[in-house]
Order: C-alpha cells, then structure tokens, then sequence
C-alpha cells in the first residue's frame, strides 16, 4: 500500500499483472485485517451519513472528534480503495450589479474590520437562484449569523423582487426574538437598497450594511460561500419539477443536514447548532 497516494489500485494491480480480487484478498486478510475493515467501515458511514458531501478533510475531522488518530492522507487513501469521493462540483456562476454615482456614495460597510464575538450582532444575506423544468428560475434569499453560521431565516419566490427579501428578514427576526442592534449586512442589491427594507431594518433598531463599491470577494464571503455549498453538495446533484420540488430539497438540507449536522472549521469542527447549544452552556 506505500504506492498508493501516488497511483491507483488499479493502475498498480494493472502492471503488476494481479487481479484486483487477489490484492483486496491479501490486504484484508492481513495481519490487521480487522483493523482495516473497521477503519474503512467508519470513513464510509461518515460519508454516507454526509449524503455523500464530506471529502477526505471533514471525514478525517468527523473521526479525530471521536477519537481516532488518522491524517486527511491517509482517509484519502482509503476513500480512493472504496471508489468514493465528495460530489461537490468546482463551477459557481458569479453575478454583476450597476449602481449610480450618487447611490455610490451611501453605501457603507460596516462590519469590514469588525471583531465579531457573539450571535446576534451580523445578519449577512443574499439571493441565489435555482432552475426548475416547470416553474424556470426561482429564486432563494438567505440569512445567516455570520457568528454561528446558522440559517436563521429562508425563503423561496418565482421572483427576487424586494418583497422576497422583506419577507425574509421578517422571519428572521421572529427566529430569534426580535434583537436589536443588529447588523444586517448585504450586497447591493436594488432589494436591499429598497426604502421598504432599510425601514423595516430600521423600525427594529438594526443598522443595514453593505459591502463597498469597488469590494473584495470577502465582503460578503460567509453568505456567498453558504450559497455555493449548498449548490454543489446539495442542488446540482438533482433537477427541479418545480418551486415546491426546490422548496423541498432547500429544507432538507438546511434543517436537515447544514445547520444540525453539517461541521465547520472555523466553528472548531462542530455545526451551527451544536456552536450556538455550546455557547448556551457557557
């Protein structure tokens, strides 16, 4: 087994002139068969029970958590032996905005530089959008703590009108209780420049933000990187009858997968509500 992070089993088995059988017979029948076997039942449950999202990195996070010392190399490498790998895709399609000159001049960022400590005081959202056979493009707005990384509110439309995002934040604040002092953090889009939506940011005692004119691609990283997730470990493994089929996939892996199980780096390898049950211990 020393060759092979450099080439595959089959490769190996291939120039060796051994059938695959005969290599997989010996290497489980080994002197530490069990342990093997074990080992591979354990990566293959973390990544199953991921619905097939985790890549060697999480698995090995998963399993270090509970106890086992093994590296990302080597859970690699015995992904590779099983025929399994993280159905996450590479493409995410990026998107434009035109703004006025005057318009320009309001926009202000204010959690750039920010040290945030605690839930409740960032709200990031966006919109993305998800093709359906019936129903075309619809259209999904978000928001998240950006502290815990939980979903605290969503919603699905047929359009991305102001009235989506107002709804939106609506749900937000009855999810967690009407704080204030919050700040709600955007991109700039028409929605979230809207009067409607500043006022209802206002009228709760929120400030709105957004990220500036000629910004990073980290103004709004969180957000924009919750979306991409749920894309391709999620929607782009699947196609769409209509907005209740997407409605339907969205929950499932929002409530059902990202916020109470799906684990985070920066959270310290726990998810959402596992970070914000811990924080209600301390």
């Amino acid at each position: 087994m020393q060759n092979a992070d450099t080439f595959s089993i089959s490769l190996m088995c291939k120039v060796l002139n051994v059938s695959r059988a005969s290599f997989y017979y010996y290497f489980f029948h080994s002197k530490s068969s069990s342990d093997k076997v074990e080992l591979l039942t354990r990566i293959s449950k973390v990544y199953y029970d991921s619905k097939r999202i985790y890549g060697a990195p999480r698995i090995t996070a998963v399993l270090c958590k509970e106890g086992l010392k093994i590296s990302v190399k080597t859970v690699a490498k015995y992904m590779r032996m099983l025929g399994i790998k993280s159905i996450v895709s590479i493409k995410f399609p990026t998107k434009k905005n035109k703004m006025s000159d005057k318009e320009k001049e309001s926009i202000r960022n204010l959690i750039k530089g920010l040290d945030i400590n605690h839930i409740n005081q960032v709200w990031t959202t966006d919109i993305t959008y998800v093709k359906t056979r019936k129903d075309g493009w619809v259209y999904l707005s978000s928001i998240i703590d950006l502290y815990s990384r939980r979903v605290i509110a969503w919603n699905v439309g047929y359009n991305m009108k102001k009235e989506l995002v107002i709804k939106t934040l609506k749900m937000a604040f009855k999810a967690r209780g009407n704080p204030i002092h919050v700040i709600v953090h955007s991109d700039k889009g028409s929605q979230y420049r809207s009067n409607k939506f500043k006022q209802l940011v206002a009228k709760h005692k929120c400030l709105s933000s957004f990220t500036s004119w000629n910004h990073s691609c980290d103004e709004n990283a969180n957000q924009e990187s919750f979306h991409a997730s749920l894309k391709k470990e999620w929607l782009y493994q699947q196609s769409f009858e209509d907005l209740e089929d997407a409605q339907r996939a969205i929950f499932e892996y929002i409530e059902g997968f990202y916020n109470p199980s799906r684990i985070h780096s920066s959270l310290g390898n726990v998810s959402p509500m596992e970070f914000e049950f811990s924080l209600s211990l301390a």
